[in-house]
């Protein structure tokens, strides 16, 4: 999908982490970025999503998805057969990672069929795309089943021997993990690591081992449910079980009465056990989801189980990139008015990423937007009129207090003018200039207002304020660090940061009117009554939300210097 130019977001500023969210408009949200595909090419692209990851993770805590009949992408059998749209190499690009290959022993080489139906393809050809993609992200890691699939043809040898001789060729050969046990990344970066389904000799983990659910029978379209059930149970138990152990579970079914595409994709009103599984993986109802092997998957529902992993890195490490595009999929999940977005996206977030300070918006035509970010900042496609945000912040202390700041945002309103992006960049400046000492965010919403039509968080410290068709919301965080001076009790008032001493306040026009100090960071203040630190003083690294309580006083309105050191 092509955004239109209005929803583009803008860097400027960028040691600033300054970005412009412009009026939005609505763009259709299609199914296809959503939980099912059928199509010859998918919304997204994770080629190399394993390299965030550090070497010491386990396989088994991990979630993988992977496709169920990997090789089924053609229609060689007619809709009964075919389980997948796209070839090996577009869902490998996908970030497809876990492979159910099924081979027919012929002629002592391997076909690869789905049931008595040769999908015209052979294991060579599954090894040798195997290889290629290994070879252009040698940090990612191939989990495949190899399972032995219709009847055995003129051959002389076994089933295991021949998976042996394919082992050994040189091409493939030093691809083909050897172990037996669940490996960390590290030891399997670059590697195909088997499932072993076959009998004769251990060639990979062996699949009797592994926790499975695969219950693949769907007598009728009206069976769906039941089989989501027991998908959502295996989810569960992935959840809350052993983190040495590979869960295994098979969102796939199909009979005579029940085709895999209807399945996976739901008929009419009867939904899908895609559609079930993606509203219960956005939904946060789950921290680890295992191998989920699919039918047909969509955009949305790889992206919402990749997005899983991330909640396994570090609070402070940087998130990848990849997480923009897996914003965008899963946001077509969200329905129901601003509040209700506003709430899915925090569910989702906090469940993918816990642990940083996440700011959330969801927004519906028209507004317009100035905003700081300090590391992440994600921004959907424009759908039924909504858009939904998501950005990190340093911290969400703010050193301004909501009176002051509310009392300045309403001597701005009456000068403002232009659309709503306008006017956000216009009050976004003077909030700024007014405050420098900390970061800002500014959205402007053009009547109609409400919770139907804008939801945000604002911390406890943010300007809402109306004038006209327009309500103006500015929102203060990540106050730097330093001394922070205040002309009222309790945090109100002007306020002047400082981080080096100050002989004479008069020169900032604060003489004898300190009343509260904060203290961010690792500073402390030295507070005399006369200029150039002279007369009685007092020291504190802490904030004191009325200096007329400090010992040794009277303090209140009676400071001329301060003195700023490092503790």
């Amino acid at each position: 999908m092509t955004p239109s130019p209005c929803t583009t977001v803008r860097p400027r500023g960028a040691a600033m982490f300054v970005v412009l969210g412009l009026l939005t408009l609505a763009l259709p949200a299609f199914a296809g970025g959503r939980y099912y595909n059928h199509s010859g090419s998918i919304e997204t692209s994770h080629p190399n999503w394993m390299n965030a990851f550090p070497d010491s993770t386990s396989l088994a805590s991990m979630s993988l998805p992977g496709t169920h009949d990997t090789m089924a992408f053609t229609n060689a059998g007619g809709d009964l057969t075919q389980t997948q749209s796209l070839n090996l190499r577009a869902q490998l690009d996908a970030g497809l990672r876990a492979l159910d290959i099924r081979c027919r022993h012929i002629d002592d080489a391997f076909t690869i069929h789905h049931g008595v139906v040769y999908l015209n393809v052979n294991f060579t050809d599954v090894l040798t795309t195997a290889v290629q993609f290994l070879n252009a992200n040698p940090r990612e890691t191939l989990v495949m089943r190899v399972k032995k699939e219709h009847t055995e043809e003129n051959v002389t040898r076994s089933f295991a021997q021949t998976f042996e001789w394919y082992r050994n060729q040189p091409a493939f050969n030093p691809y083909i993990w050897r172990g037996n046990w669940v490996p960390t990344l590290g030891e399997v970066r670059g590697k195909i690591v088997i499932l072993d389904d076959f009998s004769g000799g251990t060639y990979g983990i062996p699949w009797s081992s592994l926790a499975l659910q695969d219950d693949w029978t769907v007598p009728t379209i009206f069976d769906i449910d039941d089989k989501w059930n027991k998908v959502r149970a295996h989810l569960d138990a992935t959840n809350t079980g052993s983190p040495s152990t590979l869960y295994v579970n098979f969102l796939s079914g199909s009979s005579a009465g029940a085709y895999p595409n209807a399945v996976a994709g739901g008929v009419g009103a009867t939904r899908g056990v895609n559609d079930f599984a993606i509203d219960y993986l956005v939904g946060a109802h789950v921290q680890r989801a295992g191998i989920l092997m699919m039918d047909f998957p969509g955009a949305g529902l790889i992206d919402a189980i990749l997005a899983l992993n991330y909640r396994m890195l570090p609070a402070s490490s940087s998130l990848p990139a990849d997480l923009s595009t897996i914003f965008r999929n899963i946001s077509y999940t969200l329905g129901g008015d601003a509040e209700s977005r506003w709430y899915g996206i925090r569910d989702f977030i906090h469940n993918a990423a816990p642990g940083r300070n996440w700011h959330f918006m969801a927004l519906k035509q028209s507004w317009g937007a100035w905003m700081h970010y300090d590391g992440t900042f994600l921004q959907s496609d424009a759908m039924d009129g909504y858009t939904h945000l998501a950005f990190t912040s340093r911290t969400v202390t703010s050193a301004v207090s909501k009176s002051a700041l509310e009392s300045y945002v309403n001597g701005q309103l009456s000068s403002l003018s232009g659309n709503t992006a306008d006017r956000a960049t216009q009050l976004f400046n003077r909030v700024k200039a007014r405050y420098p000492f900390q970061s800002w965010s500014v959205v402007v919403k053009q009547a109609p207002g409400g919770l139907s039509n804008w939801a945000y968080a604002d911390y406890g410290k943010a300007a809402k304020l109306t004038l006209g068709d327009y309500t103006y919301a500015v929102q203060g965080y990540s106050a730097q660090d330093g001394v922070y001076l205040y002309e009222h009790a309790n945090f109100e008032g002007n306020v002047v940061r400082l981080t080096s001493s100050v002989g004479r306040l008069g020169d900032l026009g604060f003489n004898d009117i300190l009343s509260s100090i904060d203290i961010i960071g690792p500073y402390v203040g030295t507070f005399c009554e006369h200029i150039d630190l002279t007369g009685r003083c007092f020291s504190t690294s802490q904030a004191v939300s009325n200096v007329g309580n400090v010992a040794g006083g009277p303090w209140n309105d009676v400071v001329s210097s301060v003195g700023v050191s490092i503790r």
